[in-house]
C-alpha cells in the first residue's frame, strides 16, 4: 500500500481514485425516512435548571430530505423514497420539499419523526429525536423508481431501524445496475448497537461508496492508514470538519483539504449530508473523485453558514 501523505495535503500517487462502477444520467434517489428538525438556536451555552431565549426553525430533515435539498439546489433530479408520516406536519415538510425541486416517492403512515436540534452559540449542535409512529417496510421499496436512477443512496441511521427494507431497495439497485452508496450512522449509535453487527449489516447492502465521518470510522475499525476491512466498498470517504478529507481505497490513501469557509459558521447540522449531495452530483457529472470531493466541500460551506441542515432555498 502505498505511504499515506502528511495532514494537510493532497497524496501524490501514481493513479488516482476511481469510482467503482459509473453513475447513470437519471435522478438520485435517496431512500429513508422523513423527520421534522425543530432547530433551537442558543444565545448562550446550556445550563441545566436555567432559563434563556431561543429562535425557533423548523424545517424537513433527516438525511433523505436534507441530501436531496442539496442535490435540487446543484441542478441535479433527484427523488426523496421512502417514508413520510401520514400527519399535517409531514403534510407541510413535504410541500416545502417539492417546492424546493424534489420529487417524491414516499409511503406514508403514522407519525412523523421529529429531532429537537440544539445549536449552540459555537455553531456546534445536539440532537434529541423522538422516532415517531410508523416505518419503511421490505414490500415499500419495490415502487421506488430505480431503472434509469444514477446512483441509490442510503442513510445509516435507517439501516439501525430499517435493515430488510435498506436490503431490499440495495438488492433491486444491483440488480438494476444501479451503484449503491451509504452515509453511516452516529458513532454513538453504532457503538451502542454493535460496531461488528453494523458492519455486518453494511456487507449485506454491497455498497459502492461508503460515506462517514472521523469517529464514525474509528468506531468501525476503519484506521487512518490501515488496509479497508473485508466488509468495506472499494471507495471510502472520510470527513472530519476542517480536516482534510481521506479518500481511501484498497491501493491508498488520498486527502484533500478543506478551504476556510468563507461565511461564519453558523451551525454544523447538516454538513455531512451536504458534502454527501455534492459527492453524488460530482458522482453522476461523471468528476473524478478528488473534484466530487472538493464540491462536497463547497456545498458543505454553504450549509454551515445558515441554521439548520437544509440548504438555502
Amino acid at each position: 500500500m502505498p505511504a499515506a501523505p502528511s495532514p494537510g495535503t493532497l497524496s501524490r500517487m501514481t493513479d488516482a481514485p476511481t469510482w467503482p462502477r459509473a453513475a447513470g444520467r437519471g435522478p438520485v434517489v435517496v431512500l429513508g425516512k422523513l423527520v421534522a428538525d425543530a432547530v433551537l438556536e442558543l444565545s448562550e451555552p446550556l445550563v441545566v435548571g436555567g432559563q434563556q431565549r431561543v429562535v425557533r426553525t423548523t424545517t424537513a430533515g433527516g438525511a433523505p430530505a436534507n441530501v436531496t435539498s442539496g442535490l435540487a439546489r446543484l441542478g441535479v433530479p433527484a427523488v426523496l423514497a421512502g417514508w413520510a408520516g401520514a400527519d399535517p406536519l409531514a403534510d407541510g415538510l413535504l410541500a416545502g420539499l417539492a417546492a424546493r425541486g424534489v420529487d417524491l416517492a414516499v409511503v406514508r403512515r403514522g407519525r412523523t419523526p421529529l429531532a429537537t436540534v440544539l445549536v449552540h452559540p459555537d455553531g456546534e449542535r445536539t440532537l434529541l429525536s423522538d422516532r415517531g409512529d410508523g416505518g419503511l417496510e421490505p414490500d415499500d421499496v419495490a415502487g421506488v423508481p430505480l431503472p434509469g436512477t444514477a446512483v441509490l443512496h442510503l442513510d445509516g441511521y435507517d439501516l439501525l431501524r430499517f435493515p430488510d427494507a435498506l436490503a431490499a431497495a440495495a438488492d433491486r439497485a444491483h440488480g438494476a445496475g444501479v451503484p449503491v452508496s451509504l452515509d453511516v450512522a452516529a458513532a454513538t449509535r453504532v457503538r451502542a448497537h454493535g460496531a461488528e453487527d453494523y458492519a455486518g449489516s453494511v456487507r449485506r447492502l454491497r455498497p459502492d461508496l461508503l460515506l462517514c465521518n472521523a469517529a464514525e470510522a474509528r468506531v468501525l475499525g476503519l484506521e487512518p492508514d490501515g488496509d479497508l476491512p473485508p466488509w468495506a466498498p472499494d471507495l471510502v470517504v472520510v470527513h472530519a470538519g476542517p480536516e482534510p478529507t481521506a479518500v481511501r481505497t484498497r491501493g491508498g490513501t488520498w486527502r484533500v483539504p478543506v478551504p476556510p469557509v468563507p461565511v461564519p459558521v453558523r451551525d454544523t447540522t447538516g454538513c455531512g449530508d451536504a458534502l454527501a449531495a455534492g459527492v453524488l452530483a460530482g458522482w453522476r457529472a461523471g468528476d473524478p473523485v478528488l473534484d466530487a470531493v472538493r464540491g462536497g466541500h463547497a456545498a458543505a460551506a454553504v450549509v454551515a453558514g445558515v441554521i439548520g441542515a437544509q440548504p438555502p432555498s
